[in-house]
């Protein structure tokens, strides 16, 4: 019997059948009885979580690459140790989607800053260089990919963007081995694993995601709108990320907080043990209807393909 919070770690509940969530991440029981509030300790989520909490989601979602730890930085004081910024070390530049993409997949850390960006779409999102009025009028989109400048300048003017001057760069890098503390957590994910996402943050307090969804500067649409609502965030992919990047047909960008992260996990271990996880359940048809020439097929090379008597089959319950 409990009287007071119990903290257990992730590493002594790895599997589902183990994991008892009356226990997990602060609830309390207070006399043998559940409460009929959670209650939550303060808990600072320390840099080691971080880590273990980032390898359990990747291992669960099956990710192709690893998820990023993303920090915004206010001095060149604050970049991590073993960096990478490309000016100095590659005496190149690089576009932020393709800084975010080496930290997925080389495992690199890469911090940027103005003037290491070759794409001006994110130094303009993220606060590093001014909206100017030639922006905002939206001529470097007229006429290449709208029908007009009225269209151009709306789509500009209605770009997320961080506050000019608040902070002079940006760093990336593997969750599994960042040192640093993130402010978001992105991952490019496949449709399944998005749905699998949205269905744990609806298990989490039952809200939905309302993302400003386009198909342009996806690396702003997955940072900016986070950062400035500390809300779980969706963006598409862009034309830059997919040709210049490595980004997937059928990826989506799917940004969380860090401090959701022992909910996400919470949610993880009880949605698997309900039969809502991953791989999800398939139910087989058994001795289905052949076409006729298949069948005729079949029985001249001396297959028996008379359907067998009705078995009952044992499926998942809902």
């Amino acid at each position: 019997m409990l009287n007071s919070f119990e903290f257990i770690s992730l590493s002594s509940c790895r599997t589902a059948g183990e994991f008892d969530p009356r226990r997990f991440w602060g609830r309390v029981i207070l006399d043998g009885i559940e409460s009929e509030k959670i209650k939550r300790k303060e808990h600072m989520i320390t840099l080691k979580e971080i880590h273990e909490y980032g390898k359990e989601l990747e291992q669960w979602l099956r990710m192709r690459v690893h998820p990023i730890a993303v920090k915004m930085l206010k001095s060149r004081d604050e970049v991590p140790e073993e960096a990478i910024i490309p000016t100095r070390d590659w005496e190149h530049k690089y576009s932020l989607c393709q800084a975010f993409a080496r930290s997925q997949r080389n495992g690199e850390t890469i911090a940027m800053f103005k003037d290491d960006n070759w794409c001006v779409e994110p130094a303009i999102g993220l606060g590093l260089v001014e909206q100017t009025p030639y922006f905002l009028e939206g001529h470097h989109r007229y006429p290449d990919s709208v029908r007009d400048l009225e269209a151009a300048s709306e789509w500009c003017k209605n770009m997320p963007h961080l506050e000019y001057g608040r902070y002079r760069g940006i760093v990336s890098a593997p969750i599994h081995k960042c040192n640093f503390m993130p402010e978001v957590i992105i991952m490019h994910v496949n449709g399944m694993q998005t749905s699998q996402l949205i269905i744990v943050k609806n298990w989490i307090d039952g809200k939905d995601i309302h993302a400003q969804l386009s198909g342009h500067a996806a690396c702003v649409y997955a940072v900016v709108p986070a950062l400035l609502k500390r809300e779980c965030q969706i963006a598409i992919p862009c034309k830059g990320d997919r040709r210049l990047a490595g980004a997937q047909d059928d990826e989506i960008l799917f940004t969380i907080l860090p401090e959701l992260l022992p909910d996400f996990i919470q949610g993880i271990h009880w949605l698997q043990d309900h039969n809502w996880g991953l791989p999800m359940i398939q139910e087989y048809k058994e001795e289905y209807n052949l076409k006729p020439k298949y069948q005729e097929l079949g029985e001249k090379m001396g297959l028996d393909l008379r359907q067998s008597p009705p078995r009952k089959q044992k499926l998942q319950k809902y």
